[in-house]
């Protein structure tokens, strides 16, 4: 679509237009002795870092009516929401925990329209304890396109099925490396797009991990870090490589939107990715898995090491949740009573990024790995008649 662009005097004309108009209403003002309109507070501005009214009383009466509205229809559903709690208090836990999902709604809807609550996500002071933020960040975070570009990488790229059948997220994950270790000069810390390419100097160092999940309660994660695109030369195929495993990981809804995953030690430490060279762009992807129980394993429990690795085989063992009811997957593994518990997908976070060879690997082998760093690919073809060919030059 193209747009009429002013020219330079015709913005002058307007500039000078404003000012002038400005500059008669001022005086129109002081001549007829009238008071000035009410000061506008600055909501995105306010010195005590809370939500304040945009506009004063009076300025807009179709502002203060509709700020009404929603005051009066928020205290009246606040009302009924503490009458049915004050009505559940002498019923049994099983009374209360069927009522609990049609008291958390009521109280979702009793705030969902207050500008209060609105300001606070957009000024991240969204407070996860409380069930109104869990789902407007959630509803956020499913329609505004963030989880779409996630998984359309992932299935475009067809992380979903090599590593996993299927996934359907139910925490936000993001995968953030800081840009002090690229010696770049830049300072910060860059939170990774799914999909993207990634230089391998830049992910020497582990990553910050974060993650924002939607339930109040605790449950355990497993963490990984694997790269499905190994050469297995053995096999003429390709093998998952494991860069990083850590279970036993606790995590809630808490007053912090983003919640720092502590990737250091765990089972397999984190080691830096390293495509090996001749091979074609490796994708390196990250599962946060719940757990349905605590987890003790030890190094034994990984016979094949790092290299070889199933992911779907040691899901399955451990029963960590990428099973989804009524999608084609099964939840036979999953007991009945946590089937209950989260409902009909255990779900989990996913993430990934894309690396390919350059000569910041061959370091890698051998100041980190201290190995030597394998090369693949088809070998040069000989050049039969090479001694009989002349020289151009001599």
């Amino acid at each position: 679509m193209l747009r009429q662009i002013a020219r330079p005097q015709q913005l002058q004309r307007c500039v000078l237009g404003s000012r002038l108009a400005s500059t008669a209403a001022s005086g129109e003002a002081a001549a007829s002795g009238s008071a000035p309109p009410p000061s506008t507070p600055s909501s995105s501005k306010s010195s005590t870092g809370q939500w304040s009214r945009p506009l004063a009383r009076g300025v807009n009466k179709a502002y203060d009516e509709a700020l009404a509205l929603i005051q009066k229809d928020s205290a009246k559903k606040t009302e009924e929401l503490q009458k049915r709690r004050k009505a559940l208090r002498e019923e049994s836990e099983d009374v209360k925990q069927a009522n609990a999902k049609k008291l958390e709604k009521l109280e979702i809807e009793s705030q969902i329209n207050v500008p209060e609550v609105h300001w606070n996500i957009s000024h991240g002071k969204a407070d996860m304890s409380k069930p109104i933020y869990r789902h407007l960040l959630e509803k956020s975070w499913r329609k505004d396109g963030r989880l779409d570009l996630l998984m359309e990488r992932v299935h475009q790229m067809y992380v979903l099925p090599d590593v996993l059948p299927a996934m359907h997220p139910t925490v936000d994950l993001h995968v953030i490396f800081d840009r002090k270790y690229w010696k770049n000069h830049l300072t910060g810390f860059v939170d990774v797009e799914p999909g993207v390419f990634m230089p391998p100097r830049m992910t020497i160092h582990a990553p910050r991990m974060q993650a924002t999940v939607f339930h109040p309660e605790e449950r355990l994660y497993t963490l990984l870090m694997v790269d499905p695109d190994v050469p297995d030369t053995d096999n003429k195929t390709f093998q998952t490589y494991v860069h990083l495993l850590k279970t036993n990981i606790s995590l809630s809804a808490s007053s912090s939107y983003l919640q720092d995953i502590n990737v250091k030690g765990g089972l397999l430490p984190y080691e830096p990715p390293h495509p090996q060279k001749g091979t074609p762009y490796h994708r390196y992807v990250t599962l946060l898995l719940p757990q349905v129980e605590r987890l003790n394993l030890t190094p034994a429990d990984l016979p094949s090491g790092r290299a070889g690795f199933d992911v779907r085989e040691f899901a399955a063992k451990h029963k960590l949740g990428y099973y989804v009811e009524g999608e084609g997957v099964s939840m036979e593994m999953v007991p009945e009573t946590y089937k209950e518990k989260v409902g009909k997908g255990m779900g989990g976070g996913i993430h990934m990024w894309r690396a390919v060879w350059d000569e910041d690997v061959s370091r890698v082998y051998t100041d980190i790995l201290k190995l030597p760093e394998p090369t693949y690919g088809f070998p040069p073809k000989p050049d039969r008649y090479g001694n009989l060919k002349i020289p151009k030059y001599i």
